[in-house]
């Protein structure tokens, strides 16, 4: 299976909802919060340039600052912080040998939050850590149990 952001940021949040998308068994794509989160995509930021494809991977917005290229990353609330900044750090993670400099942002435009994320040593390693569980789990004959964590926590950013 291509590893995207989406699939990083879902196995944070439920590593059976991983395993399930990696089946190409998804949930409801029309739920009130999925429609909520699209709504404040399409009318934040406008503009900016949106869902940008590259790869496997769905960007929200690309700016340039200076010589640094800055990977956006906008969500309704920090409610799962920690996923999000996983899925911004597999986009800098992905595409660190393509540009001279890139950078990433978070940004909650309902709670007018600007997060910067950086990718360090540190922050590479756990990528690639994370990376290599998802690949152990979707490899599995049988989805793993139901788990959500309700206190995600940042791993980095505090």
């Amino acid at each position: 299976m291509k590893i995207s952001g989406s699939i990083i940021q879902s196995y944070i949040i439920c590593p059976r909802q991983t395993w399930l998308m990696s089946r190409n068994i998804c949930g409801d794509q029309y739920n009130e919060f999925l429609a909520i989160g699209r709504l404040i995509s399409e009318k934040t930021y406008e503009r900016n340039k949106k869902e940008i494809d590259i790869g496997s991977n769905k960007i929200d917005f690309i700016k340039k600052d200076n010589n640094s290229l800055i990977i956006v990353e906008t969500k309704k609330s920090s409610k799962m912080l920690k996923a999000t900044e996983a899925q911004l750090l597999f986009y800098l993670y992905s595409y660190k040998n393509r540009f001279r400099e890139v950078k990433g942002e978070i940004r909650i435009p309902k709670e007018k939050k600007v997060i910067d994320v950086e990718l360090t040593d540190e922050k590479i390693e756990y990528i690639e850590k994370l990376v290599e569980e998802i690949n152990s789990v979707v490899d599995k004959e049988s989805a793993p149990e139901k788990k959500k964590d309700k206190s995600l926590q940042f791993m980095f950013i505090s």
